[in-house]
């Protein structure tokens, strides 16, 4: 347990963050895998749904510091590859 008043604030703060930030990567990767399954099961109209939701996502997800900028832009990228094919 803290000592000082803004050690214990501090703890409430990371506490929240991380709560945030759970809901947040979990429902990325949910979407990374829906997004793969409709890839492999050829169904083009899911996976530009999914693909587009998830580029969305992870730009909300770099605006609020969840993630380094590189690794959105990457992941992007790859979603974004995978959908240019799919044409």
């Amino acid at each position: 347990m803290p000592n000082l008043k803004s050690a214990f604030k501090s703890m409430r703060q990371d506490k929240k963050r991380r709560e945030r930030n759970q809901k947040v990567a979990t429902e990325l990767k949910s979407l990374a895998k829906k997004f793969v399954m409709a890839l492999a099961a050829k169904k083009i109209d899911e996976a530009k749904k999914f693909g587009a939701t998830l580029v969305s996502k992870l730009d909300k997800a770099r605006s609020k510091g969840m993630m380094h900028r590189n690794t959105a832009s990457r992941k992007k990228a790859r979603v974004l590859s995978k959908l240019a094919k799919l044409r």
